[in-house]
């Protein structure tokens, strides 16, 4: 390069200012924003205990070119790429598995950018930028003897530099919904399958003839109150599954302050005006991303209403590219939602653990493929099906 980038490390979103931070996400990579990671950090849901970050940035002039959060995590929780069985045979060979360095975003399986690059670097800086960044964070990891690094959910292109950068691939799949420039939700049901469409409008019409209220807000529609609403909604399917949430009811409320203009809420009422259940969803551009869902009452199909077809009616109306509804998905495939690869990486420092965990991930892969593959050749939409 002309001229070199000066590459430090912060552990603190707020040594960043919002409109630098921000000029590095691209449309599809909202939940990188800084108001949301910022607001993680604020209201103590990531910090000093776990997801504690380690901020790798780079400046030239003064101007912040490239960042890479990372988190050093002592569990693997929140990441929804599954590791548990290498930490578990790590721990039966005697060799810590944690800490460990996660490149992710907190509690959130979504695909998107990993390595923020300012959007007036070249092609050749971004790749050689990327690349220094990995390198830091490699030294970084060594250096506290951290077992591993990890990038979850990046891109194919930067999966591509990491393996460059020794760093072992890895392939999993979601279910995302992508928008053929369907003018309406029937021509939608047009490309799927007869029994499918069928049950799809009986499921929407049992909703409908319920008696419920169902809203979709955004922007200054949603209200301080419906922070507080979703957080229950959030707080009783979390602990219902889970246990202990890992948000807290000041991070949503934060979110209501500093990232309305990014949320979408589905929000079901009952005749009483009693909400009762809804999906907590964030968009930018042509990319909507569903998150959150949560019920007070059962209510048969509401989470297929809330959660799948009234973001695809969104995703019509405001002719959005892609619908993504985050982890699992079998409800979501039989949906119309299609099996897409989902790329990581993993650099694991012990040569053992490596060269079983890459052998693992090599055979992983090839199944991975079959398994997209198949899974696409059942799908309920006619083209994919017929191949």
């Amino acid at each position: 390069m002309s001229e070199s980038f000066e590459i430090t490390i912060s552990h603190k979103f707020g040594e960043f200012t919002k409109e630098e931070w921000n000029l590095l996400v691209l449309p599809d990579s909202v939940f990188q924003e800084y108001e949301f990671l910022f607001g993680l950090e604020k209201t103590g849901c990531i910090g000093d205990s776990d997801w504690t970050p380690v901020l790798v940035s780079a400046r030239r002039r003064g101007v912040l070119s490239g960042i890479l959060p990372a988190y050093v995590r002592s569990d693997s929780y929140g990441e929804y790429i599954f590791d548990f069985q290498w930490a578990n045979a790590f721990h039966r060979a005697g060799i810590p598995y944690y800490p460990k360095l996660t490149v992710a975003v907190p509690f959130t399986p979504v695909t998107g950018s990993r390595i923020l690059l300012h959007p007036n670097l070249t092609a050749e800086e971004k790749v050689f930028l990327s690349s220094e960044l990995l390198q830091r964070l490699l030294q970084f990891g060594k250096q506290e003897e951290t077992s591993s690094v990890h990038l979850l959910f990046c891109k194919e292109e930067e999966q591509k530099i990491g393996i460059a950068n020794s760093f072992a691939p890895r392939l999993s799949h979601q279910y995302h919904w992508f928008n053929k420039g369907f003018a309406s939700f029937e021509e939608f049901l047009a490309t799927l399958v007869k029994d499918r469409r069928k049950t799809i409008r009986q499921e929407r019409r049992k909703i409908s003839e319920s008696g419920l209220t169902i809203q979709t807000l955004t922007g200054d529609g949603i209200t301080e109150d419906h922070a507080h609403i979703f957080y229950e909604f959030y707080k009783d399917t979390h602990s219902k599954k889970w246990g202990q949430p890992y948000l807290n009811r000041q991070f949503f409320l934060e979110m209501y302050q500093t990232f309305r203009h990014r949320l979408l809420l589905v929000l079901a009422s009952d005749p009483s005006g009693k909400p009762i259940g809804g999906s907590w969803n964030v968009f930018r551009d042509g990319f909507l991303f569903g998150r959150y869902w949560g019920a007070l009452e059962h209510v048969p199909n509401l989470h297929f209403e809330c959660c799948y077809y009234r973001l695809i009616d969104y995703a019509i109306e405001h002719k959005m590219e892609r619908v993504e509804a985050g982890a699992q998905g079998e409800h979501k495939f039989l949906r119309g939602y299609e099996a897409v690869p989902m790329y990581s990486l993993h650099h694991i420092y012990n040569e053992q653990g490596r060269a079983a965990i890459e052998s693992y991930l090599e055979r992983e892969i090839v199944m991975e493929r079959e398994n997209i593959s198949a899974y696409n050749a059942q799908s309920p939409i006619k083209a994919l099906r017929e191949g």
